[in-house]
């Protein structure tokens, strides 16, 4: 009886023992609904950390040290498109691709991605155990704090998001105090150019940087629900004098175009089509770089206050140092 009574002891034992490993393991992480709706099981203060877009590299980087990210996305250091430094990319010391076999190699315990990722580069993933917190792609304002919000919580750094958009706020608003003595029928007409065509829209987050600066957006007129593609089309130069802008907001990213900012401009300039066009008769022609125009992070303050030096230069004593004339 006593032998029997010792087997079964061992094997309560052991079986507590294993039932408490398996709760320890189960309850490992905490489980998050990532902005696609998704539940993502996280560890706590993950610490190889993988971001794959520009606006969650910035992010990340204004949360957590570069000692717990494995790497950056492919646009890092490149500051015609991001606001990601050299130095900060070298700090890093790796940046990459979407390619699941890379990423999975340096075993990352989170990896962020935005809604615009690859469906079956997420599952990819996923399915082989890496946590992908997917973030949404920010159309206005509230989405950008939405995106801090979920990306503080992915890293478990709440309280420095928290910060992150105070800080903001705080910004947005001596902004808009200082811009506030531009009434409405005062405001200037900009439109924001890439080598491919008219940027903005109405819908878009550019549309709304241009508004937080009060200046117009000349392409708002088209509303990204009513064309095909969206806030990805681009429209045609075609437009340009009847939307006939006070300021032309230059490409300066490449991004494999064979043209520069001055060529682009002096061919805009050159063009019979468009000499009655306020921005072109009075050489309002200013570089403005694509981390402004297509920014995607806690930056938003910085498009804004660029958008507005752009286009109000008076206001900030600096009337001359943006413009080109082309030639």
């Amino acid at each position: 009886m006593k032998k029997f009574f010792l087997i079964f002891f061992c094997c309560f034992l052991s079986m507590a023992m294993l039932t408490g490993c398996m709760v320890e393991k189960s309850s490992t992480g905490r489980v998050l609904t990532d902005d696609a709706g998704r539940e993502v099981r996280i560890p706590e203060k993950p610490s190889h950390i993988i971001s794959l877009t520009y606006g969650t590299d910035e992010v990340l980087l204004g949360l957590v040290s570069t000692k717990r990210i494995s790497a950056l996305s492919k646009y890092a250091g490149d500051e015609g498109i991001t606001f990601v430094t050299k130095k900060e990319k070298e700090a890093v010391g790796r940046t990459m691709d979407l390619n699941p076999e890379a990423v999975m190699a340096l075993k990352p315990d989170l990896v962020l991605v935005s809604k615009g990722t690859p469906a079956n580069f997420v599952q990819t993933l996923s399915a082989s155990g890496v946590p992908v917190f997917v973030s949404i792609i920010p159309k206005n304002w509230d989405d950008m704090e939405v995106r801090i919000k979920g990306i503080a919580k992915a890293v478990d750094e709440e309280d420095k998001g928290n910060q992150m958009i105070e800080d903001m706020r705080e910004k947005r608003d001596a902004l808009e105090k200082k811009l506030s003595a531009i009434s409405p029928d005062q405001e200037r007409k900009a439109l924001g150019l890439s080598f491919r065509g008219i940027l903005g829209k109405k819908g878009t987050l550019f549309a709304e940087v241009l508004e937080m600066a009060h200046v117009k957006d000349g392409a708002a007129i088209y509303d990204i629900r009513e064309i095909p593609r969206g806030s990805s089309t681009f429209i045609s130069m075609e437009v340009l004098p009847a939307i006939d802008p006070d300021v032309i907001l230059l490409p300066v990213w490449q991004s494999g175009m064979h043209m520069s900012e001055s060529e682009f401009a002096h061919e805009i300039l050159s063009n019979p089509a468009f000499q009655d066009v306020k921005a072109v008769k009075n050489h309002r022609m200013v570089p403005f770089p694509e981390r402004y125009k297509f920014v995607m992070s806690q930056h938003i303050t910085d498009s804004v206050e660029a958008s507005a030096k752009a286009v109000y230069p008076e206001l900030f004593d600096d009337p001359d140092s943006m413009t080109v004339n082309g030639n």
